[in-house]
């Protein structure tokens, strides 16, 4: 149960950055580097060979692109709840918003998905 609490709260305080940072920035910077992780993790599948993902020595590579597209998602995520927010709160409030909310959920998530 720690452990799950310790994942969600990691990545609520990535979307809980994500949107501190996209509070005062261009509107296009979050979603733009959300599409950039997302276009890295397509690029690392598409250039790795298929039966090469069978191999125990690429393992590494598909918790790179699990990586890759969860981070995307958060980043995304942190940084469309931002764009909406930030015309009516400051960016502190934002973040602690995104970070409780975003724990709530992805506990919840993780806890029924197991």
């Amino acid at each position: 149960m720690f452990f799950l609490s310790f994942i969600a709260a990691f990545a609520a305080s990535i979307s809980s950055l994500t949107a501190y940072l996209q509070a005062e920035s261009a509107w296009w910077k979050g979603p733009l580097a959300s599409f950039a992780l997302y276009v890295l993790a397509m690029l690392v599948i598409t250039l790795v060979p298929a039966d090469a993902v069978q191999e125990i020595a690429t393992f590494p590579v598909s918790g790179v692109i699990t990586a890759a597209l969860a981070c995307s998602a958060l980043v995304g995520a942190g940084a469309l709840v931002s764009l909406v927010l930030r015309y009516f709160w400051a960016p502190g409030r934002i973040a602690l918003v995104v970070f409780v909310g975003g724990w709530f959920v992805i506990f919840i998530t993780i806890l029924f998905s197991a």
